[in-house]
């Protein structure tokens, strides 16, 4: 924010609307979040892909990013949607949630098929991740446009309810089902229980992105405007990767997949998304003077990867959880790292496609 506001005071943004097109960089952002995000779900939950070793595990740290990278650029697409208006952010909220749901029932079946107790299935019908996120982030917003709060309004009461999800967090309940249903808000635990991104915790991110698309949109000069966020956030970054690598806290603080196992990452405090806001100012600078060295062909596959990210996650949760993991469990493969690299370049792949195929035939 800071960083930001800097650049304002140097005179780098103009009153009008001057970038008001498709920004590549931010594409190459959800391309990446996307891809980050189909790896990180083969570590974790592919039978293919559970291999143990030292150097997996920092990656696996690193590939944490691309959750709060795809909330930040989904605030930037807030700014830059043609479609605005209060109830068109209602109505896109809603959808998310529902786009949701649908992974919900994938995993509901997937537990069917373990055998796992029914009990603990339904939870998983209530569960939250960040396509709920998502939708609840354009429900408030679409909210608060209605009552015509600002920017910095909106701002102010995202860190608001940041500081009372720090404090509010890690909560146990005496019923299961009230602590999954309230994990979609607060940070709750509890044995089977998923809260993964309460809306609390995270809503600073796609806000703070909203702030940097509303000056990116006005930016005179993207070339300074870059450079001066890269050599502001450089060592920053820098400092906050190796602290976070030696004490294992916050985004850091997990070598696992499951729940349980990352609750401080998926749970983040404020001081922790505030340092993560400026990693992720980081890596769009980087991805940005990044463009020149992209090929054409795959400028090309970038583009479509953007535009239909959410379809993508839908269909990779459901190649992995309902094709590719019950196939395995019917072949006892045991995972390797041939088959670590081929799953998670066809998931990846083959996602894409298919999503691509859906947008057409849905147009049609």
């Amino acid at each position: 924010m800071v960083i930001i506001f800097n650049c304002l005071e140097e005179g780098i943004f103009g009153s009008e609307k001057l970038n008001n097109k498709r920004q590549f960089e931010l594409d190459v952002s959800k391309f990446f979040a996307i891809v980050f995000m189909i790896m990180v779900h083969c570590f974790a939950f592919c039978s293919l892909c559970q291999i143990e070793s030292v150097y997996l595990q920092y990656l696996l740290i690193f590939l944490q990013c691309s959750a709060p990278l795809f909330m930040f650029a989904m605030g930037v697409g807030m700014v830059y949607t043609r479609h605005r208006s209060s109830k068109e952010f209602v109505s896109r909220g809603i959808k998310l949630i529902l786009m949701g749901f649908i992974i919900n029932l994938i995993y509901f079946c997937y537990g069917c098929f373990l055998g796992v107790k029914l009990e603990y299935c339904a939870l998983s019908l209530m569960a939250n991740d960040i396509l709920q996120f998502a939708g609840l982030s354009f429900l408030l917003i679409g909210l608060f446009k209605r009552i015509n709060f600002n920017l910095e309004q909106i701002f102010l009461i995202s860190m608001i309810l940041s500081i009372f999800g720090t404090f509010i967090n890690h909560v146990e309940f005496f019923n299961m089902y009230l602590a999954q249903f309230l994990g979609h808000f607060i940070g709750t635990e509890g044995y089977k229980i998923v809260s993964c991104f309460p809306v609390l915790n995270w809503f600073v991110v796609p806000v703070f992105g909203m702030i940097f698309g509303n000056c990116l949109i006005r930016c005179t000069d993207k070339n300074l405007f870059y450079k001066k966020i890269f050599l502001k956030t450089s060592l920053l970054s820098l400092v906050f990767v190796a602290a976070g690598l030696i004490t294992r806290y916050g985004m850091f603080s997990t070598t696992g997949g499951k729940v349980y196992e990352k609750l401080q990452y998926l749970h983040v405090t404020t001081p922790d998304v505030l340092i993560m806001l400026i990693f992720i100012l980081f890596l769009i600078s980087v991805f940005y003077f990044l463009l020149p060295f992209i090929p054409r062909k795959i400028e090309e596959l970038i583009k479509i990867t953007s535009r239909n990210v959410t379809n993508i996650y839908i269909i990779q949760w459901a190649l992995l959880l309902l094709l590719i993991n019950p196939l395995n469990k019917f072949f006892r493969i045991k995972p390797n790292r041939i088959f670590c690299v081929l799953i998670i370049f066809g998931l990846t792949i083959l996602s894409i496609l298919l999503s691509e195929i859906y947008v057409k035939m849905k147009m049609k």
